[in-house]
C-alpha cells in the first residue's frame, strides 16, 4: 500500500529547496574549503620562488667563480692584494707588447670587474684610471670586507697587509643575500693556483 502522505511531503520538500540554515552551511563549508585551497597554493608559490630564487643566486655564483678562475689564473704580476679588491696584469693576447690590467672589486654590493688597456710603450707604459672598462659580475654580494685571501706556495694563508711577492694561490669567496629574505644566504668559494708565479717555474 502506498503511503500518499509521505510522498506528498518529499515533492513539497523538493519544491521548496534549501531552508536558510542549510544555504548557511553551505556557504560556510564553501569558504572554508577557499580558504584552505588559498592558503595552500599560496605556500606552494612561496616556496617555489625561494627554490627559484636559490637556484638563480647560485647559478650566478657559478658564473662569477667562473669568470674568475679563467682570468685569474693567467694573471703575469699582481699589483694589489686587498681583501675586497685584486689588480693583476694578464696577457689576454699572447701578440701583445704590454699585458691589460683586471681589477675585481666591490662596489656597495656588488661585484664588479674593470679592465684596463696599456697606454704607451715598454718601459713607459701607463693604465690610466679613466680608460677602465667595469663590468657587473654579480649583485646582493654581503661579505664585501672578505672577499679575497692569499697564499704562499706552501699553502699558507698570509696575512694582511700582503706581501704581493709571495702570493702563489687565491682564494675568492662570495656571499650572497637577496632582500635580506629566505634562503638563507648562499656562500661559493674557489681558489685559483697562478701559472705563471709557481715556485717551480
Amino acid at each position: 500500500m502506498t503511503n500518499h502522505t509521505d510522498n506528498t511531503n518529499s515533492k513539497e520538500f523538493m519544491k521548496r529547496g534549501f531552508s536558510l540554515v542549510e544555504m548557511v552551511m553551505v556557504v560556510a563549508l564553501v569558504s572554508m574549503l577557499t580558504v584552505v585551497i588559498t592558503a595552500f597554493l599560496s605556500q606552494s608559490i612561496k616556496s617555489y620562488r625561494i627554490k627559484r630564487q636559490s637556484v638563480d643566486l647560485e647559478e650566478k655564483a657559478a658564473h662569477a667563480m667562473r669568470e674568475f678562475e679563467k682570468t685569474t689564473r693567467a694573471a703575469s704580476e699582481i699589483k694589489t692584494a686587498g681583501v675586497n679588491e685584486l689588480m693583476f696584469l694578464r696577457y689576454f693576447d699572447l701578440t701583445s707588447i704590454s699585458p691589460t690590467q683586471v681589477r675585481y672589486f666591490v662596489d656597495g654590493t656588488q661585484f664588479k670587474v674593470g679592465l684596463t688597456q696599456p697606454v704607451g710603450d715598454p718601459p713607459n707604459v701607463t693604465y690610466p684610471p679613466e680608460n677602465e672598462v667595469i663590468d657587473l659580475l654579480i649583485n646582493d654580494v654581503t661579505n664585501t670586507d672578505s672577499l679575497f685571501k692569499y697564499y704562499d706556495g706552501g699553502n699558507e694563508e698570509l696575512s694582511v697587509p700582503v706581501n704581493i711577492t709571495n702570493v702563489k694561490m687565491i682564494s675568492l669567496s662570495i656571499s650572497l643575500d637577496k632582500n635580506n629574505l629566505p634562503p638563507a644566504p648562499i656562500t661559493e668559494t674557489t681558489i685559483v693556483s697562478l701559472r705563471n708565479m709557481k715556485d717551480n717555474l
